[in-house]
């Protein structure tokens, strides 16, 4: 069952990982802007660590899913 689970949520929804790589783009950028401004500088922090997990999270989940594809089509 987690086969088919992993299946469906990564090979099947390859836009999900372009979702959330975007998100952890779109968080690293309005953090870098937010820490111009001393008052927003705890925001920014935390923009920082959620864009670096939406991106690591988006990359990671690209990665498998390049594996997966390569491992089926290469001959055994």
């Amino acid at each position: 069952m987690p086969a088919r689970r992993e299946r469906y949520l990564l090979q099947d929804f390859p836009l999900i990982h372009l979702i959330i790589g975007g998100f952890g783009n779109t968080s690293f950028l309005v953090g870098s802007v937010f820490f111009l401004f001393p008052s927003l500088e705890r925001i920014a922090l935390w923009l920082f660590v959620a864009g670096s997990l939406g991106m690591f999270v988006g990359t990671m989940g690209e990665v498998f899913v390049r594996h997966a594809r390569r491992s089926r089509s290469s001959p055994c």
